[in-house]
């Protein structure tokens, strides 16, 4: 799913955001995207996210790093997999990709696993986004 959101969304600017970095690196090197994560030093993630902004970077993919602290306007596709732990961290991440920009347009994807307690999860924090 996360292949044919990416390929859907090419030419959006796009975060993909997973529960930790082993998932991060998996999908950054099966597509080919930046990680943005701990492990990478500070310097770097600035200059990583200079790329993005400037739309030389379509795609990043984080564990943790851009859930707080970090405004990313330019960012107009959010993918989220292996859902957030919980409705803060949910927010957080939803709120990275929502952040406004004249003329914008945002979409959220939260990837779950049907018939798993991820759905009712998901339910729940989708809800406490509308109240």
């Amino acid at each position: 799913m996360v292949a044919t959101l990416l390929d859907r969304h090419r030419a959006s600017r796009t975060i993909v955001f997973t529960a930790d970095n082993p998932t991060a690196y998996a999908i950054s090197r099966a597509h080919l995207i930046m990680p943005l994560t701990c492990d990478i030093k500070r310097k770097e993630r600035e200059r990583v996210l200079s790329l993005f902004r400037e739309g030389t970077l379509r795609a990043l993919v984080s564990a943790q790093v851009l859930n707080e602290g970090l405004d990313v306007p330019e960012a107009e596709v959010g993918i989220i997999v292996a859902s957030s732990r919980g409705e803060r961290e949910h927010v957080q991440r939803v709120g990275r990709v929502l952040r406004p920009r004249p003329g914008k347009h945002a979409l959220v994807y939260e990837l779950v696993v049907r018939a798993t307690t991820e759905v009712g999860q998901s339910r729940k924090r989708r809800s406490a986004l509308a109240a």
